[in-house]
């Protein structure tokens, strides 16, 4: 039988998703946190700057966004920032400071109050504090120093004492933060509204006689806060909990031409149903700190009998951390699931490390894998157990044999698995599959070429790193009735994928006419992770247009440069560009210039 793989030791597995479990619960909680900060950040940078891409200029300034934040720094704490060498701060700058410097605490408030109450009698009047309030931080109005100290004057004998004090403190606090949220908002929109009036138009105005040339100009420009920063703008319905859930591993992987596969879905619906669809990346490992995950959507369309793919239902558009959703209800019958990953963060390694690491070593008169080996090993299974139950059944194991080495498992293949490893239930266990590749390795007598074989198919480099695949989870959630998934072997989006995404493009708004032609437009999308542009051409000849987003910032393509020509058949469209942050805690600036080629 030639090559069937694989796994890990079934005694740890428990324990190892308990603990796996644990920490995905305070990632989860840290996540959250950090988009509250960077949240408030932004918003309290915006209040005093302006634009987060403008620098701070003055220790005044810094002052004024930490107070904007809760946070009332003594002169001395301000000095270990702003040193008389510095000249300017940036945005990232500041957001490091905020970690640094924490809200402002009862010991610092009780400092405030007794530097304010100067007769030491433990009240405040209202004429000492109107002067703090107009003239420190975001100055404050006569009025509105009235009516706060009016709010917070409980007994109403026109002082404050301790506890008002910090009760008025506190509550200016959140409404400063609300203020400066809900300005930052309205700018947001405003830009999403006036992107369109960034379009060049032909300049028709004329001076001392000479008709001036039109300037050139980015079509498209779009300005995103970022990614880090962005509450979740979708919720989960509230009786989620008693739908039926369905759940399927899937994986993308770069084929032997560096194109994109990954495992499709066939869904089955009895009857009519609510769907919620969610997914997400699956983190094998303790995720490193820095490098964001790859985007995943999951675009679902109808099947007829013949399994001929239709048009398109619905896609996961929205983005709730690290879950992309789509909530849609659905008529009884066949659809097909189709994941896709733009290639902006997953793309082919740019070479092989030479020396590769050892998967045996040799211990009397057998060979043992080693432990690296094994952990391989025990990604790989997670990887291949589609439905999580911990076993692999014929389908799956059939499915990982197909990618591997390209032959299935007929039944004389999967007699040998029954007949020689550890099963439950008719399914191969953890320590069934490793004890299968402990055999292969004795069989050849450690010769590992068909292991690294198997290692590369799945993504594997010489370092037995795991860099050329990118698992992810599908959870599907049906009110009326359980939805049946079956997952289909690995293979190529092709035609169907790029018309279900060019579908998705073209609903997000409308079109903007390419210059020159009127039979050629772009179409735009924009998400809070990423900006996808398709090239539509009503024509009846092939077109050829170049996408020039040299100019953005911040961004990367799933291009292998930011300039790049996309060739459109007649009355055909086609995706141009996906683009997402480099860097999802910084803004990023997408700007495009399109030209007709000849």
């Amino acid at each position: 039988m030639s090559r069937h793989r694989r796994s890990g030791s079934a005694g740890s597995q428990d324990s190892r998703r308990s603990s796996s479990h644990t920490a995905g619960n305070a990632k989860d909680a840290k996540t959250s946190k950090d988009t509250e900060f960077y949240t408030e950040c932004r918003a309290a940078y915006i209040a005093i700057v302006g634009n987060p891409q403008d620098g701070i200029t003055s220790k005044d300034q810094l002052a004024q966004v930490l107070q904007q934040t809760g946070r009332n720094p003594s002169q001395k704490t301000l000095g270990k920032h702003w040193t008389s060498q510095t000249k300017k701060m940036t945005y990232d700058d500041v957001c490091a400071v905020m970690r640094e410097i924490q809200p402002t605490t009862s010991e610092e408030l009780m400092k405030a109050f007794k530097k304010m109450d100067i007769n030491g009698d433990g009240f405040i009047t209202h004429n000492e504090l109107a002067k703090v309030l107009t003239q420190r931080g975001e100055k404050m109005t006569e009025e509105e120093v009235k009516s706060m100290i009016a709010e917070a004057d409980e007994d109403g004998d026109k002082k404050l004492n301790y506890k008002e004090f910090c009760q008025m403190l506190m509550n200016t606090s959140e409404k400063c933060k609300k203020k400066t949220s809900e300005r930052m908002e309205r700018k947001d929109r405003k830009q999403r509204k006036n992107r369109q009036d960034s379009i060049d138009k032909p300049m028709s105005s004329k001076k001392d006689g000479i008709s001036p040339r039109p300037a050139k100009r980015d079509t498209i420009i779009i300005n995103l806060q970022p990614v880090s920063s962005i509450a979740a703008k979708v919720t989960e319905p509230r009786n989620l909990k008693s739908w039926h859930h369905t759940q399927s591993k899937g994986c993308f992987h770069l084929d032997e031409d560096n194109l994109l596969i990954s495992h499709q879905y066939v869904l089955e619906l009895s009857t009519a149903t609510a769907l919620w669809l969610t997914v997400k990346p699956l983190h094998l490992k303790p995720e490193s700190g820095g490098k964001p995950s790859p985007d995943i959507s999951v675009y679902l369309s109808r099947q007829n009998d013949e399994a001929i793919v239709g048009e398109l239902v619905t896609y996961t558009h929205m983005k709730n951390q690290q879950k992309y959703c789509a909530h849609r209800e659905l008529k009884a019958g066949s659809y097909r699931l189709i994941p896709m990953t733009s290639g902006c963060r997953f793309k082919p390694r740019e070479k092989h490390h030479s020396t590769k690491g050892q998967l045996t070593q040799k211990e009397s008169d057998t060979y043992v894998l080693t432990k690296q080996f094994k952990n391989a090993l025990t990604d790989i299974f997670e990887i291949v157990d589609l439905d999580s139950n911990g076993t692999l059944s014929r389908d799956e194991f059939n499915l990982f044999q197909l990618h591997t080495s390209g032959e299935p498992v007929d039944d004389d293949a999967w007699e040998v698995v029954e007949e020689n490893f550890e099963l439950k239930k008719g399914e191969l266990t953890r320590k069934g599959f490793m004890d299968l590749n402990q055999m292969e390795a004795n069989d050849v007598e450690g010769d590992t070429d068909d292991l690294w074989v198997t290692l590369h198919s799945m993504g594997f480099n010489n370092r037995l790193e795991l860099d050329q695949a990118c698992p992810f989870i599908v959870d599907l959630y049906t009110d009326k009735c359980k939805a049946h998934v079956r997952a289909l072997p690995l293979q190529k989006g092709g035609v169907t994928l790029e018309k279900a995404v060019c579908a998705a493009i073209m609903s997000a708004g409308e079109p903007t006419k390419v210059k020159g032609s009127k039979e050629v437009a772009l179409h735009t999308q924009t998400t809070d992770a990423r900006v996808s542009i398709a090239v539509e051409n009503q024509g009846s000849s092939n077109i050829s247009v170049q996408l020039n987003c040299s100019r953005s910032t911040n961004c990367t393509s799933n291009r292998p440069d930011l300039m790049y020509t996309v060739n459109v058949p007649a009355r055909a469209v086609a995706v141009g560009q996906h683009l997402m942050p480099q860097d999802e805690t910084r803004d990023w600036t997408v700007k495009c210039a399109e030209s007709l080629v000849s």
